[in-house]
């Protein structure tokens, strides 16, 4: 557990409202956005709802985003505050050891970092797509259309998940490359010249 002072205590208190005020911002433009849409392009539907469908449309975006925001600026705060030297010599070290690299072994290093946005960012790139041509035919029914354009995109899915499978072989022998990263209180024995 860690010990504050007030001011801390109070900087602290001011940063988290200044990060909700930011998500309730974006959440009522998400809000608003949603009742706008729903009441002129969904206008009967928006219609037959009672009030407090229509307050909520407004107000879950408003908290949802709010809680988030909020959330995400003390974890922040705190890392600034008393993680910053360890998180920018961990960040040092990395971008030393990284630097040593070839250019696609640095390529797949960033790929499998962030494989799965990719996979999930691909599919649904995939999806849109494969939307977009079969929409085209004017034979099918639009269930049937939707059914064929999902096969589509889980067919190249499926590609890319394999694919994964290949840049997890090479981060095997990309970390035989990279020293291995010794502990925290390794490193704190080792700058204080006691090991």
């Amino acid at each position: 557990m860690k010990l504050i002072s007030e001011q801390e205590a109070l900087e602290h208190k001011q940063h988290i409202f200044k990060q909700c005020y930011k998500g309730c911002v974006v959440g009522t433009v998400v809000g608003l956005g949603l009742v706008l849409y729903m009441k002129f392009k969904q206008s009967v539907k928006y219609n037959s709802y009672n009030w407090t469908i229509k307050a909520c449309m407004v107000g879950m975006p408003v908290i949802g985003c709010a809680t988030f925001a909020s959330l995400r600026g003390s974890a922040r705060f705190f890392d600034s505050r008393y993680r910053a030297d360890h998180l920018s010599n961990e960040k040092r070290y990395k971008k030393e050891h990284l630097e040593e690299l070839s250019v696609s072994e640095k390529i797949i290093y960033k790929l499998n970092q962030h494989k799965y946005e990719v996979v999930v960012g691909a599919w649904a790139g995939c999806l849109y797509a494969s939307w977009r041509i079969i929409n085209r035919d004017l034979l099918l029914t639009r269930t049937q259309k939707l059914v064929q354009a999902r096969v589509l995109a889980q067919a190249f899915a499926l590609g890319i998940l394999l694919s994964t499978i290949y840049l997890s072989m090479k981060e095997v022998e990309l970390q035989k490359k990279l020293p291995r990263a010794s502990p925290n209180w390794e490193k704190v024995l080792h700058e204080q010249g006691s090991l």
